[in-house]
């Protein structure tokens, strides 16, 4: 990786972790101030997890090293969106008995999608090559 690509990863990655932490405290402030209650702030806050894991995947597309990594901000950008989305519909947190094998299902249906889609893209840039 050259040097411009680790530089766009570490203002990425700060930019990140500064979204992170700004996502605590509103999430916070909306439990504080009775928009939500403890009970939807655990969904709330995943939501915003996966929606932050999913703008920085997007970010690291913009940057060609870093393309190949957006799956590695996918995948726990959709796992978090499953486990927000899943108590907000269905019930609360009790609604995770019967929903949190196919959790574990949509993972490895990922990472084979994903292996996948690293050996198509290397036997792209093979062909080229």
């Amino acid at each position: 990786m050259t040097s411009k690509n680790s530089r766009a990863r570490s203002l990425i990655g700060g930019i990140f972790a500064g979204l992170i932490v700004i996502w605590v405290g509103v999430s916070f402030y909306l439990k504080m101030s009775g928009m939500i209650t403890w009970g939807q702030w655990g969904a709330y806050f995943s939501l915003g997890l996966a929606a932050l894991f999913l703008l920085q995947g997007i970010a690291w597309l913009f940057v060609p090293g870093l393309r190949r990594s957006f799956i590695g901000m996918f995948i726990p950008a959709l796992i978090l969106a499953v486990v927000g989305i899943i108590p907000l519909l269905g019930g609360g947190w009790y609604a995770w008995r019967g929903w949190w094998p196919f959790v574990i299902v949509a993972v490895g249906l990922i990472i084979i999608v994903s292996t996948i889609w690293g050996v198509l893209s290397k036997r792209k840039k093979q062909d080229k090559g």
